[in-house]
């Protein structure tokens, strides 16, 4: 009988008990899948709390749990790329700590490869929940009216250019290795989401990605970090200028920069408030340094683009905001 290949799966860990006892949670359906040729690569990003001694219990029980702990560096991309460089795995899944899968979901995204070896990428069925249990979403890939199931099949280079603007797809799925590591999560710079410009040029490097019947619960928590208001809100900004230039570069802006532009403006008008509500805690040098962001990103706005999607007094309104930096900084300042 053929070995199973090793996968690995990735999860990170920062102060996971605190927030939810999800070391627990996370290892009894890691540790539990029915596929069992498993590593279980579990980062501690620099916890403080007792997540480092549960993971140490677990791995104690089993030899498959590999913990690697690192300095906190404040941006979940460093600890992804930790992950990323320590995963063996002929095939890599990434798993949220606060995430649920069910214990087949390895097996069954495996068992798509065999049946569909020109795939790249296998995503389970995205169930998207509230901690309350309420479905917000179900995403087949594309986003999907019922959990049935039926098999899909779409080029990576759609699937990155259905994520200008917005992400039109959610994929939370098992790699092969040399897709996975094609681009480290190490990315260029600290950002807030700069995984979500890493994992966009990845979907770019799969031929195709595919879907398989198992489910993966990603959870929606109204407390979690990257709900709270934050001066690395302002990131984000940031994001959407690196993405522009991006898609341009690989000719995938031009039919979505309409949704890619609205989008950049709603995320402009975010950050200049969080600017304003901490500047006040912010150094001289932090303060020029988001001033800088925010101008760039005003001045990289296809302005007649963004004024084309308003009608009436919303054009009029939008239509003087952007008409000079200073008047929209000063009106959102006041505005709160």
């Amino acid at each position: 009988m053929k070995t199973q290949p090793l996968i690995s799966i990735i999860t990170t860990y920062y102060n996971s008990v605190q927030l939810g006892d999800f070391v627990k949670s996370s290892m009894k359906c890691l540790q539990n899948q029915t596929y069992r040729n498993l590593e279980l690569i579990c980062v501690n990003d620099g916890s403080t709390d007792s997540t480092l001694d549960d993971l140490e219990y677990f791995a104690k029980q089993d030899p498959r749990i590999k913990i690697y702990t690192k300095e906190n560096e404040k941006y979940a991309q460093y600890s992804k790329a930790y992950g990323q460089d320590k995963a063996s795995g002929e095939f890599i899944f990434l798993f949220d700590h606060d995430d649920l899968i069910d214990l087949d979901t390895i097996e069954k995204c495996y068992q798509t490869f065999l049946s569909h070896p020109e795939l790249d990428i296998v995503s389970p069925m995205v169930i998207t929940k509230f901690t309350d249990g309420k479905i917000k979403n179900i995403h087949n890939i594309y986003l999907s009216k019922s959990s049935e199931f039926e098999f899909k099949k779409f080029a990576g280079s759609q699937i990155i250019r259905d994520t200008v603007g917005r992400y039109d797809n959610h994929i939370r799925g098992l790699y092969r290795a040399k897709v996975f590591k094609s681009h480290s999560f190490r990315f260029t710079e600290p950002l807030l989401n700069a995984d979500e410009i890493v994992e966009r040029l990845i979907f770019e490097e799969a031929k195709f990605v595919g879907s398989c019947n198992a489910i993966y619960t990603h959870f929606i928590h109204p407390d979690s970090s990257a709900k709270l208001l934050s001066p690395k809100k302002i990131d984000i900004i940031r994001t959407d200028f690196l993405l522009r230039k991006i898609f341009l570069q690989k000719g995938i802006y031009e039919p979505r920069k309409s949704i890619f532009e609205f989008t950049a403006y709603k995320n402009l008008v975010n950050a200049i408030k969080i600017f304003h509500l901490f500047s006040d805690k912010m150094t001289a040098e932090e303060k020029l340094q988001q001033k800088k962001r925010l101008l760039d990103s005003y001045c990289s706005l296809e302005k007649k683009t963004v004024l084309s999607q308003f009608k009436g007094i919303a054009k009029i309104y939008n239509t003087f905001l952007l008409s000079n930096f200073n008047i929209m900084s000063v009106f959102y300042k006041y505005k709160n």
